[in-house]
């Protein structure tokens, strides 16, 4: 069994992915999740890191990946809720219902259900409390009405992150990384890209990794907890 584990969510590709990998070159115990064996999984496979298969469709889900993991692992050092589903809201009334849904469960109920069954195995020490870190988005700041359902049930997600401070204080702190356009995606056509950087102060696509250096800098800060850190090249100032 697992003991001081880091469970990092949705590490099948993109952010999730790089965060664990970074994390087990640290030399941290990471159990990654993941919902389709990708690639990406495969590799963190080969190079040590463990992985969990779960897919958070409804609550019977992800109550079942709650009794796997308590099941296999004794302890855990943080949990970083990065799961993610990303589309724009669709124009159909019922497809909507269902993106609704789904990014509800991925967002919200999947952290909470995973914190209220995992809190009371996160290890606590005297030098720094045990973590819980969500990966929202700058959309809960400023949101994109494309992308309206998303950004609510994200924006759910950062409400979480704030009552979860106050509740599981001291002993856990609870914190938040709100990346900005830190890698594109195949929903973004060349004009949006350009568009997004020309409303970016610094410019350029981010990558993965400032998003590591935010989870790492919360990690190793034992006086930190109910922010927010936006990793976006202050893309969050323009009116958009």
């Amino acid at each position: 069994m697992l003991e001081n584990a880091i469970l990092v969510t949705g590490a099948g590709r993109r952010i999730g992915n790089h965060i664990a990998m970074r994390l087990q070159q640290e030399g941290y115990t990471v159990l990654a999740h993941y919902r389709t064996h990708t690639p990406e999984i495969q590799v963190l496979e080969e190079n040590g890191v463990q992985t969990i298969q779960a897919n958070f469709t409804n609550s019977d889900a992800i109550l079942q990946f709650v009794e796997q993991l308590q099941q296999r692992c004794i302890s855990f050092r943080a949990l970083i809720h990065n799961a993610s589903s990303f589309e724009a809201t669709s124009n159909n009334l019922v497809e909507a219902a269902a993106q609704y849904e789904q990014f509800f469960n991925v967002h919200m109920m999947a952290p909470f259900l995973i914190t209220e069954g995992l809190k009371s195995l996160l290890e606590v020490n005297d030098d720094i409390p045990a973590d819980i870190i969500h990966i929202t988005d700058i959309n809960v700041e400023n949101p994109t009405p494309k992308f309206d359902i998303y950004g609510t049930t994200k924006a759910g997600l950062h409400n979480m992150m704030l009552v979860l401070a106050k509740k599981l204080a001291p002993n856990i702190k609870v914190n938040a990384v709100a990346p900005g356009p830190v890698l594109f995606t195949d929903l973004h056509s060349e004009g949006v890209k350009k568009t997004m950087l020309y409303e970016t102060p610094l410019a350029k696509e981010g990558g993965a990794e400032p998003v590591y250096l935010a989870v790492q800098s919360l990690l190793n800060n034992p006086f930190i907890t109910g922010a927010s850190i936006p990793v976006d090249g202050g893309r969050r100032l323009s009116k958009r």
